[in-house]
């Protein structure tokens, strides 16, 4: 079988940080059953290229992830498809698919939806429409029905042993490079992601990682993960590593294994990951150093502890405060995750936060944004319970909303202003006064992230 694999493609003008990894994994699982695998990085390729290069395939099956965030480009590049190669067969995965995968039905022709965790049901799938074989037996499914509903299959268990899944599939890219990506501001390029770990222990108010992964946090072993950063190094020359996981050092015997095999295979890599601020203590940042991370994620989010207690962060301000003290002991720069618009966010609310950013000193304090309602997210679950939206939104719209329940979008921004000045005056000087003017600018007029890359790494 002929399978093309396509990344949902995106609005934002930006080169990507990495290669989709999703659709890597899919094109694994494809490839090693001995079917025709290319596949197409939507953040890459423009929808006039896309579909040009869907065209020349000539597939007999079409993959398309669907996130909620630029959905809406999926919905088009669906319709194109319908109409350039209309005899080849669509199905959709993704989180966005995952939540609503009746929608699909009603915004594309697809005939079917993979549900969450994708790789062993795709492989049964292909080896049920190669053999003829009944789709209702395929559990993890939604299929087609006449009504533009859909046949919910049998729920597929989470894959317990995650050495069974195959090293994503780059070869399927063309003209595939590392270095046709952005990469992570503080590692020296090329650059590789690589998830060693799917789901998350916490469950915090505003992430949506426990409905598409699962309730349980799932581990590969550090043998079968340093054998993947092997052929990274070996075989595209990377030379640093950004692990993807939710929360890479859960497991601390299984974090200290791998920076003891990243050590004693010489590679030089440097690396990042995010964690939990109670993820951490100092045997485990010591050897973290020495084995080349340079940088760790912290989902902040706010320096309030009664805006915490509100997101179910399971953190406190004096935790944050504890571990960025101990993780800039050991000589690795953390940085700061933060969110505005948060259920009971107010000016005192953010003065915490900029009070909070002072004492912790993070390398960079990231993002500000305001809070989304995103689909499978406790908050949205709370709007949706309060009548402040409805699931037909997703249908109406294209656009992701904010958490706009307490304050008008105008004095949320405000609200983020306020806290970005506050931060810079923080810090002080002229460095994070110009990061400051970046991030204005970035906000209101969100296409200039067509310059990102030429903004210097200290500034990102």
């Amino acid at each position: 079988m002929n399978i093309v694999l396509i990344s949902n493609p995106t609005s934002r003008h930006q080169k990507p940080d990495f290669p989709p990894p999703g659709i890597a994994y899919l094109g694994a699982v494809a490839h090693l059953k001995g079917h025709e695998v290319q596949l197409i990085d939507g953040g890459l390729r423009s929808m006039t290229q896309i579909i040009q290069d869907v065209k020349e395939a000539v597939p007999d099956l079409i993959g398309v992830t669907c996130w909620t965030i630029d959905r809406k480009m999926m919905w088009k590049l669906c319709a194109a498809l319908k109409t350039s190669v209309p005899e080849a067969t669509l199905v959709i995965g993704g989180p966005h698919a995952t939540i609503y995968p009746d929608h699909i039905f009603k915004k594309t022709h697809a005939s079917a939806v993979i549900v969450g965790e994708g790789e062993e049901t795709f492989a049964e799938y292909l080896e049920a429409l190669a053999e003829g074989r009944d789709l209702k037996n395929v559990a993890g499914m939604v299929l087609r029905d006449e009504n533009y509903g859909g046949f919910h299959t049998a729920p597929r268990a989470p894959i317990k042993n995650m050495d069974s899944i195959y090293r994503p599939y780059y070869a399927g890219f063309r003209d595939f490079s590392f270095s046709n990506y952005g990469g992570f501001p503080p590692l020296p390029l090329p650059t590789a992601a690589v998830i060693s770990s799917r789901g998350c222990v916490y469950d915090c108010s505003y992430c949506a990682s426990v409905q598409f992964w699962g309730k349980s946090w799932r581990q590969r072993s550090p043998g079968n993960v340093l054998e993947e950063i092997r052929g990274l190094v070996e075989e595209h020359g990377i030379k640093s590593l950004y692990f993807f996981d939710d929360n890479f050092p859960v497991n601390k015997k299984r974090a200290i294994a791998i920076c003891e095999g990243i050590i004693k295979s010489n590679w030089n890599l440097k690396w990042a990951c995010c964690s939990h601020v109670k993820m951490m203590n100092r045997e485990l940042l010591e050897i973290m150093k020495a084995s080349g991370c340079v940088t760790i994620d912290f989902g902040v989010e706010s320096g309030s502890n009664k805006i915490l207690k509100n997101i179910n962060k399971q953190q406190t301000r004096e935790d944050i405060i504890k571990t960025f003290d101990l993780v800039h002991d050991t000589g690795i720069l953390p940085r700061a995750y933060l969110i505005v618009g948060s259920p009971g966010e107010d000016e005192s609310t953010i003065d915490e936060t900029i009070d909070l950013i002072g004492q912790i000193k993070p390398r960079s304090s990231i993002g500000a944004n305001i809070l989304w309602l995103l689909p499978g997210t406790a908050v949205y679950e709370n709007a949706v319970k309060n009548g402040y939206i409805s699931e037909d939104y997703w249908l109406e719209s294209g656009d992701v909303p904010y958490n706009l329940q307490e304050h008008s979008l105008e004095n949320l921004e405000e609200l983020r202003r306020r806290l970005m000045l506050g931060i810079a005056r923080e810090k002080g000087g002229f460095r994070p006064f110009v990061t400051y003017c970046l991030k204005r600018l970035y906000y209101k007029y969100p296409f200039l992230s067509i310059f990102r890359s030429l903004v210097p790494k200290q500034l990102r």
